[in-house]
C-alpha cells in the first residue's frame, strides 16, 4: 500500500541535492505522527516558512534554534500582517509555531523561553479532557473581513445542478451526486476505487470506505485536492435511485479506459485516475452552464439568486455545505450530525447509525417537493443501462 508523507528538508543551491533535516521529527515523531498527510503537510509548510524567515532575517541574527524566543515568532506573525496576508492564515501559523516551540521546549532546545511561561499556556479542553496550548504570541493581526463564499446551495436547484453536470461534464456527474448526499470532500472522491461501494443491508444507502489510495503519485499537489482529509466510513444517502442509477451508468461508461487498471472510479480523458484539479476544472464548467441556464429561462427569482451565486466565491466545497443543509434540520443531536458528515470517530458514533434511515427519508420528501421543472429527466436512464 502506497503511503506519502511529508520531511523538512535542505537545498543545495549549488547542486540542487536535498537532504533530510533532522528537524523533521517535528511533523514525523510528534504529536503528527498518527495524522494524515494533509494535516502534516500544512503544518510542515507553515514551519518551512518560518525557517526560511529566519534565514533570510538580518535584524535577529539568528545562528541556531536555541537563539529563538517570543519576540522572534512574534515579529515573523507580524511580518505576515505586513504582506496581507489572511486573518486566518496568521492564527493557523501562530498555532503551528506554537506548537514547534513547545516541541523545542520539550527538547531542552529552547533556553530563552522559560518552562514556566510555556507551561502557563498549557489547558485543559472540557469536552473531552485533552490538553491543548494557547498561542505563546501576541501578534497584530488584520481585521476580520467578511467572506463572500457560498457554502449551500438552494435545495429546489440540487435536480438541476445534477442534470446539467449529467449533460455538460458526466465523469463527474456521480461525485457531485456524493458531494451533495454523502458530504464528501473533491479529494475524498478522486480517491475512491469501484469495488468501495457497498450497500447498506437495511436500506439503499452506501457505505463507503473512504482512505487513501495514492492514485496520482506523478502529480505534485501543493493544495491537498488530491488527499483524503480523514479515513472514515461514510454513508451515501441513496434519494429516488439517483445515485444507484448514477453509479451503474458511470461504471458502466468508464470501465474499460482505466488504462492503468488501478480500479479508480472516476478517471480522466487519458485514462488515467482523475486529479482534483482535473475534477474542479469538470466543476466550474457545471457551475458556468448552470448559472447560465437560470439567467437565460428561469424566473425573476432565480435570475436574481444566479446573480448572487455569481458574484459569490463558491467552488466543490458546496456540496459539503449543501449536505451538512440538508441533514441539519432533521437531526436530532449534535453528535449525529458529526456522524453524518463524517467528522467523528466511526466507533463513538455508531448509536447513531440506525437513526440515519429517518434522515433519509426526509430529505427525500423534501427533494420530493421541489419544482417538478428541475427533476433531472436524463437521470431516468436506468432501463438503458440494465
Amino acid at each position: 500500500m502506497k503511503k506519502q508523507t511529508m520531511a523538512i528538508g535542505l537545498r543545495d543551491k549549488n547542486t540542487g541535492v536535498h537532504i533530510i533535516h533532522p528537524i523533521s521529527s517535528f511533523i514525523l515523531s510528534w504529536r503528527w505522527r498518527t495524522r494524515e498527510y494533509n494535516t502534516k503537510r500544512k503544518h510542515a509548510t507553515n514551519i518551512v516558512k518560518f525557517l526560511n524567515y529566519l534565514l533570510q532575517d538580518k535584524k535577529h541574527k539568528i545562528k541556531s534554534l536555541a537563539d529563538l524566543d517570543i519576540l522572534t515568532g512574534t515579529e515573523y506573525l507580524n511580518s505576515l500582517t505586513n504582506d496581507h496576508r489572511k486573518r486566518d492564515t496568521i492564527t493557523d501559523a501562530a498555532r503551528t509555531l506554537t506548537s514547534f516551540y513547545v516541541w523545542l521546549s520539550q527538547n531542552d532546545c529552547l533556553p530563552n523561553v522559560g518552562d514556566n511561561y510555556i507551561e502557563s499556556k498549557k489547558k485543559k479542553n472540557p469536552h473531552n479532557d485533552r490538553t491543548y496550548y494557547e498561542t505563546l504570541f501576541n501578534p497584530i493581526l488584520p481585521q476580520r473581513t467578511r467572506s463572500n463564499r457560498k457554502h449551500l446551495l438552494p435545495v429546489k436547484y440540487i435536480p438541476l445542478l445534477l442534470e446539467i453536470s449529467i449533460i455538460f461534464a458526466h465523469p463527474i456527474a456521480l461525485g457531485l451526486y456524493l458531494q451533495i448526499f454523502g458530504g464528501l470532500r473533491a479529494g475524498e472522491v478522486v480517491n475512491l476505487k469501484r469495488t468501495q461501494f457497498r450497500k447498506r443491508l437495511n436500506s439503499a444507502d452506501f457505505l463507503l470506505n473512504i482512505k487513501e489510495q495514492q492514485f496520482r503519485t506523478d502529480i505534485k499537489d501543493s493544495s491537498g485536492s488530491n488527499y483524503v482529509k480523514k479515513i472514515r466510513k461514510q454513508q451515501i444517502l441513496q434519494i429516488k435511485d439517483w445515485g444507484y442509477i448514477l453509479f451503474k451508468d458511470h461504471v458502466e461508461f468508464y470501465k474499460d479506459i482505466d488504462i492503468n487498471g488501478t480500479g479508480a472510479l472516476f478517471i480522466n480523458r487519458d485514462g488515467l485516475p482523475m486529479s482534483g484539479k482535473s475534477y474542479s476544472q469538470y466543476f466550474y464548467k457545471v457551475k458556468d452552464k448552470f448559472l447560465k441556464f437560470l439567467m437565460d429561462y428561469g424566473t425573476v427569482e432565480d435570475k436574481v439568486i444566479a446573480t448572487d451565486l455569481r458574484l459569490a466565491d463558491w467552488g466543490t466545497h458546496i456540496g459539503r455545505g449543501t449536505f451538512t443543509n440538508l441533514i441539519a434540520e432533521e437531526i436530532e443531536n449534535p453528535a449525529e450530525l458529526m456522524f453524518l458528515r463524517g467528522d467523528s470517530d466511526l466507533l463513538s458514533s455508531l448509536p447513531y447509525l440506525a437513526k440515519t434511515e429517518r434522515v433519509r427519508k426526509k430529505v427525500e420528501d423534501r427533494v420530493n417537493h421541489m419544482h417538478t421543472d428541475y427533476i433531472p429527466r436524463l437521470i431516468n436512464r436506468e432501463n438503458e443501462i440494465e
